[in-house]
């Protein structure tokens, strides 16, 4: 199957926002987007703990962002959860959805390439 056949099977669960993509970064796609039961589910947190400085004075902060890769009627995604908490109980949490093909390359070469 060639590039452009790729490309359309993908475009169906994946917005590719014509973006342009090397031939490794279609298969990772396509292998994404015909395997989605494979992928769909999979994990990765990310925690952090970082000491800095306010207008109020000194704090420590715990952060912690999960990504989640999914699959199903609504396409291929990963979804994005961060959430933080300082030590003055000050706390926050959102959420954001990386549905096109270059945000989900990205994301699986710097989170999920261990």
């Amino acid at each position: 199957m060639n590039k452009k056949e790729k490309k359309k099977i993908i475009s169906e669960h994946i917005d590719l926002a014509k973006g342009r993509f090397k031939d490794d970064e279609v298969d990772t796609l396509y292998d994404l987007t015909t395997n989605q039961q494979k992928y769909s589910g999979q994990s990765k947190s990310v925690k952090n703990k970082f000491t800095s400085w306010s207008s109020d004075g000194k704090y420590t902060r715990e952060e912690e962002t999960t990504y989640t890769l999914k699959g199903d009627d609504d396409g291929v995604r990963i979804e994005e959860n961060y959430k933080y908490h300082d030590d003055d109980g000050q706390r926050e949490e959102h959420d954001t959805v990386h549905n096109t093909g270059r945000d989900i390359i990205n994301l699986l070469k710097t989170i999920f390439d261990d």
